[in-house]
């Protein structure tokens, strides 16, 4: 029986034109999502054979390729991350992506299994459209950041640590706390911070200063982060690199995932996450 291509999955905008050219992000990766590509450490990957293939697999099809620009990339144990630019007037700008995405897998599975390694990826891939500056910044954020979340989602024990219970003497003896992060921060000066949905535009600027003058005398900031004046204030912690706490009104995982701004900040000691689990019949006296 004949083989049927298979289909390439792809989350495409379809309103956009691509003959213009395109920004787009690129993601795909190994079936069995086993790491056969290299380790993480030291927040960087560390390639191995079957990696330096796929690294030297990667260049090969950019060269071949004079409508595509490959400006970011990572190569992670089990999937890739590709940021490149499709140059405006190309002649089949979806094909030639697609053709681009398939020599490289084919090429590669190729030269693994030359190294007694089956490499087999995904059907087609994940893209996303980069219509700003902003998002681009965002997806280079997110490929440079990505060994060092890859580290955290594993259980790197020097960037991040689960402690259930979590004992501090600012928790009631009744109450059970989960913490992921820097437990170290418990121990300065602490203010709880809840900042209205009601603050005015024009004022959440001053109400931030305000936020940061304390944290910049030593003040530990505690909140959700979740209305709109105390996410300005998490920006602002973060361009700082001042320390933070942020409580979360559900149980935390034992096995927690960080995502986002965390993993940068988890990493420099700047942030704990905190959440109260349920203990029921247990108080913190008789643990």
């Amino acid at each position: 029986m004949q083989k049927t291509k298979p289909k390439t999955r792809m989350s495409r905008f379809k309103q956009y034109d691509y003959s213009r050219g395109a920004v787009l992000f690129i993601t795909f990766g190994l079936k069995k999502r086993q790491p056969l590509m290299g380790i993480v450490a030291e927040r960087k990957t560390i390639l191995n054979s079957v990696g330096k293939a796929v690294l030297e697999t990667i260049q090969r099809e950019v060269k071949r390729n004079p409508d595509i620009t490959l400006h970011r990339f990572a190569i992670m144990p089990d999937h890739l991350h590709l940021r490149l630019y499709i140059r405006p007037g190309a002649s089949a700008p979806l094909r030639e992506i697609g053709m681009f995405v398939n020599n490289l897998k084919r090429w590669s599975r190729w030269k693994a299994d030359k190294l007694g390694v089956d490499l087999d990826w995904n059907e087609g891939y994940h893209d996303r459209i980069c219509l700003s500056a902003e998002i681009i910044d965002l997806v280079d954020k997110y490929i440079d950041n990505n060994p060092l979340k890859w580290s955290l989602m594993h259980g790197d024990n020097a960037l991040m640590r689960v402690v259930e219970p979590l004992g501090s003497p600012i928790f009631p003896l009744d109450e059970w706390w989960a913490g992921v992060g820097n437990e170290e921060l418990l121990k300065g000066r602490l203010a709880a911070m809840k900042l209205s949905r009601s603050i005015p535009r024009s004022e959440m600027g001053s109400v931030v200063d305000r936020c940061l003058a304390a944290a910049a005398k030593g003040f530990i900031p505690i909140s959700t982060f979740i209305s709109p004046a105390e996410r300005e204030l998490f920006n602002a912690l973060v361009k700082g690199h001042l320390p933070m706490i942020r409580v979360i009104p559900d149980q935390l995982a034992t096995v927690y995932r960080p995502k986002g701004d965390e993993p940068p900040l988890f990493a420099d000691g700047n942030y704990l996450l905190l959440a109260r689990v349920a203990a029921p019949g247990i108080s913190r006296s008789d643990a």
